[in-house]
C-alpha cells in the first residue's frame, strides 16, 4: 500500500514487538519484503503494548484518517480474520473522503 497509495498521502509504518535477540531476523524479513518505509521495534513489555493497543497478539494493522484518528483496527483477535483487501478497502474509502 505504501507504493500504491503513497503519492496520495498514505503513510505506512511497521512496528515489531519481537525481542531484541530477534531483531536481525525481523530486519531480514523487512528487507526481503522490500519494506522501504519507517520500521520500528518496541522495547516495552508485552503487557504494555497489549493494553495500549487493545491487542492480544500480533499481527495487526491500524488505519488512521487524515486527522490522525483511528479509523480501523485489523487483527486476529476477532472471529473474522482480516485480509489485505479488507484493509485496502478502508484505505481507499478514506482517500475518497474529505479530511
Amino acid at each position: 500500500m505504501h507504493r500504491k497509495y503513497g503519492a496520495q498521502g498514505v503513510v505506512c509504518v511497521s512496528v515489531s514487538v519481537d525481542p531484541a535477540d530477534s531483531q536481525q531476523a525481523a530486519l531480514s524479513f523487512l528487507k526481503k519484503a522490500n519494506a522501504d518505509f519507517a520500521n520500528f521495534r518496541l522495547d516495552e513489555e508485552q503487557e504494555f503494548w497489549q493494553a495500549k493497543f487493545q491487542l492480544a497478539s500480533p499481527p495487526a494493522m491500524f488505519v488512521f484518517d487524515r486527522l490522525g484518528r483511528r479509523a480501523g483496527k485489523f487483527d486476529n483477535d476477532s472471529d473474522k480474520p482480516y485480509t489485505h483487501k479488507d484493509v485496502e478497502k478502508l484505505v481507499t474509502e478514506l482517500l475518497r473522503s474529505p479530511p
